[in-house]
């Protein structure tokens, strides 16, 4: 049974507790999201290591480390002809003869969705969204079953990687506004597990983020993201922070979903295993 989908609410506290548990106890490997909802963050190996303040220092390659907040990437083992995958991007930010930045639409999204990518001849793709979006964005709720959770970032990675003739079998993750997180989890809930689970997090570990994913997948209806009672928003805009406040550690939380008819939400969190 995927963590990410407990059919009983008590079932998903000691879950969630459980994989935060094991995850303390010693350094785990990364893992795609579809694998799983507890997610290893690794830094790219070009990336420089924060100075002794916690700040990020200037990456090189050209890669907008200060812009970027949560990343999926993987390296190829044979270099990139730019010239093959110029024709994804919607928009072209910065163009040199060894990278490419820019923005590739999601099939079948809205355009506020579209993917900010970074290739480099070298084999890096970085696909990512900037600093100020929430991690819950990433969350691909038109890919989503009951047995996994598919990342946005993933989705173009895939189309990019097919297009540049390279393979891609998973991607590493990394969020560039805290370099000192450790992992992300994902949990989604759908009516068919029942509309509702609830969350205890341990006071023990640092949350970084904690945001929220509503989705509602027909023409007509609505789907809200409910939190312990409070409506905290719907499927528009669809996504969105939640403060520590709204989400206190070591205190029982009832999330559920709010819809007219159906739909789907999830929570994401960003944080440090001390």
């Amino acid at each position: 049974m995927s963590l990410a989908h407990v059919r009983q609410p008590t079932l998903i506290v000691l879950s969630l507790l459980l994989a935060l548990a094991v995850l303390s106890l010693a350094p785990q490997p990364a893992a795609p999201a579809s694998g799983g909802n507890a997610i290893a963050l690794k830094a790219p190996s070009f990336v420089s290591v924060a100075n002794a303040q916690g700040e990020p220092v200037a990456a090189p390659m050209g890669f907008p480390q200060d812009e970027a907040g949560i990343a999926a990437y993987f390296k190829s083992a044979s270099p990139v002809n730019l010239a093959d995958v110029r024709s994804l991007f919607r928009t072209i930010e910065v163009e040199t003869a060894n990278y490419i930045i820019g923005s590739v639409p999601v099939p079948d999204y809205e355009e506020r969705y579209d993917v900010h990518v970074y290739i480099h001849r070298d084999g890096w793709f970085l696909a990512y969204y900037p600093s100020a979006d929430p991690v819950s964005k990433i969350i691909d709720w038109r890919s989503y079953s009951t047995s996994q959770i598919p990342t946005l970032l993933e989705h173009v990675l895939q189309i990019v990687a097919s297009t540049a003739g390279v393979p891609f079998a998973r991607a590493d993750y990394y969020d560039f506004r805290y370099p000192n997180a450790t992992h992300m989890m994902l949990v989604a809930e759908d009516p068919n597990n029942g509309s509702d689970f609830q969350i205890n997090l341990p006071g023990s570990y640092v949350y970084n983020e904690r945001s929220w994913s509503a989705y509602w997948g027909w023409c007509c209806g609505y789907v809200c993201f409910v939190l312990d009672g409070v409506q905290i928003g719907c499927h528009d805009p669809g996504f969105g922070y939640l403060t520590a406040a709204q989400l206190l550690p070591d205190r029982q939380h009832t999330i559920n979903i709010g819809s007219s008819l159906n739909g789907n939400i999830g929570l994401a969190l960003i944080y440090r295993v001390p």
